[in-house]
């Protein structure tokens, strides 16, 4: 017996053992699912997952009885998981209520389901490991589906930014192995339940890219244009033995995706997909490019997305920021409103705007914002989050559970140390990944962009009936003569700007700050729905 083989039939975890609810058998199994309140979809997933756990979890069985149990069992995942979908489609995030528990429960269906037909392939090829005569087809045909459903296990749970279930990678990498070993990897896959599938080396290098891609960095739309880039990526991302220093490591049997602690077995190669990627953003607009693969559709995407994805293929060079453990505490505020009335010293911009753009506004133009900046300020709420390691790229926070907290991906952030006065500087972030805890807190990525944050309005320069802008006057972390500004709405090109800032801003000898006439600013970045502009001084040294 290979140890390939003895992997492939191994209880995921180790050791664990769950009651049958009933014998494995084709008949009982239909018998019992007939008998399932399908009107109570709570109580059907319930039963569910306690018969997937039996099945996957029995020792190794004669023939391909779980096999066909698990064919019974599958169109009842299937539907559980459109009813999933279709509950939690469109809600924020994370979910509340009765809904909070459906991600997790769909995560377990497949995982579970996967690992019965992991096993059932382990069954049909017992005792040596060995094809069966003339059954080789279904042992491909089980790899398949155990491969599909470890893949829908890990999607379900990134599609709300929570932990991956535990040994789904495992299971995920032992299938790949043994249909590599009995060259059942790229046969074709007939699924009638679930057509279309690709080859099991596809399924598996395309979720390989997923996971390299960060999904957890991706709004849930986002998630789906990046998927489908994958599978158009998929047949030029070669899996070699050797490195390059394009490639990335995938383990052999670790419950890790790849780049993980693990030795690599083999190593994935980003060549195309990074190139492409560079491409797009070399040859799009501002705000959106193209991806162009050589096979599949073209798939349109943010600029800031292909960013991320840009620097999701620099792992390497982005881990030479040395990360330092932590652990203070901090008090956050979120979205560009928010951290403008907190650095502004707790005022509404409608009074901040009178106040520093000393009559450039008409009363008419004050009216169109007023309530806006009421309900901002009624919004306004400082989270205390703890810092729990740091480099020079940014910040790793966690905040505790909390029903209000609601956090998105490409969010603005404003931190400041707890503990500081009043008047200590606020640093704005960006969130850049998000990870829901299974015990509620929530872990994210957050990128700094800048150590300080003033809060400043930006009007036309000679008198104008447009509504000044609320925007944050910043300097950025890699110091230089630039500064940068940071609105929510998409400024005229061209035009000359004043800035009104407090005056105490203006004169601080140590951080002399622009006059009050910008001219000249350059969209720097689209962050989904903010805008970065940069801005060099005309007397600024070369």
């Amino acid at each position: 017996m290979s140890e390939v083989y003895r992997r492939l039939g191994e209880v995921l975890p180790p050791g664990h053992r769950a009651e049958p609810v009933f014998a494995v058998d084709g008949k009982r199994a239909a018998a019992w699912a007939e008998a399932l309140p399908r009107a109570d979809a709570h109580a059907t997933r319930r039963a569910l997952l306690g018969a997937l756990e039996g099945l996957a979890t029995q020792p190794l069985q004669k023939g391909a009885a779980r096999h066909e149990v698990a064919d019974v069992l599958r169109p009842l995942v299937l539907e559980a998981a459109a009813f999933v979908e279709r509950q939690t489609a469109g809600k924020p995030l994370p979910l509340a209520g009765e809904l909070a528990a459906l991600p997790g429960e769909l995560a377990q269906l497949h995982l579970r389901l996967a690992h019965a037909y992991r096993m059932a392939a382990a069954d049909l090829c017992a005792p040596s490991g060995s094809l069966p005569w003339l059954r080789g087809g279904r042992v491909g045909e089980a790899l398949a589906r155990a491969v599909h459903h470890y893949v829908e296990a890990m999607r379900a749970a990134w599609r709300v930014y929570a932990e991956l279930p535990p040994e789904a990678w495992r299971g995920l990498h032992r299938s790949l192995r043994f249909a590599e070993l009995r060259e059942l990897d790229r046969r074709p896959v007939d699924d009638p339940l679930v057509p279309g599938q690709p080859s099991l080396h596809q399924a598996y290098v395309r979720v390989l890219l997923f996971a390299l891609c960060s999904p957890r960095a991706f709004s849930q739309a986002e998630q789906e244009r990046v998927w489908l880039m994958c599978e158009a990526f998929a047949p030029r991302s070669p899996l070699r033995e050797e490195p390059s220093g394009t490639s990335v490591g995938v383990a052999e049997d670790a419950d890790e995706g790849p780049g993980g602690k693990a030795p690599a077995r083999w190593h994935l190669d980003l060549v195309n997909f990074a190139a492409a990627v560079e491409a797009a953003l070399a040859a799009g607009g501002e705000d959106e490019a193209t991806v162009v693969p050589d096979h599949g559709m073209p798939v349109k995407f943010p600029v800031d997305g292909l960013r991320k994805l840009r620097r999701a293929f620099s792992q390497a060079a982005s881990r030479q920021f040395s990360r330092l453990e932590a652990g203070h505490r901090v008090e956050t505020v979120f979205g560009l409103s928010g951290l403008h009335f907190e650095a502004s010293g707790g005022r509404d911009f409608d009074s901040f705007a009178r106040h520093v753009l000393e009559g450039r506004i008409e009363e008419a133009q004050r009216a169109a914002w007023a309530s806006a900046s009421a309900e901002n300020m009624a919004r306004t709420v400082r989270v205390p989050a703890t810092v729990v390691d740091q480099s020079l790229g940014g910040y790793r926070m966690r905040w505790a559970q909390d029903p209000q907290l609601r956090l998105r991906v490409g969010e603005v952030i404003g931190i400041q140390v707890a503990g500081e006065d009043e008047e200590a500087d606020w640093m704005l972030g960006l969130l850049r990944w998000l990870r829901y805890e299974a015990d509620g807190q929530v872990m994210a990525g957050v990128e700094l962009l800048s150590r300080s944050a003033a809060a400043v309005a930006l009007a036309g320069n000679a008198p104008s009936t447009r509504s000044p802008v609320r925007a944050l006057e910043l300097r950025p972390p890699y110091g230089g003569n630039e500064w940068l500004y940071l609105t929510a709405q998409r400024l005229p090109q061209g035009e000359t700007l004043h800035v009104g800032r407090e005056q105490d801003e203006a004169e601080r000898l140590l951080d002399a700050r622009p006059g009050p006439t910008l001219k000249g600013l350059r969209l720097a970045q689209a962050l989904g729905d903010y805008f970065l502009y940069r801005y060099t001084p005309a007397d600024a040294p070369a």
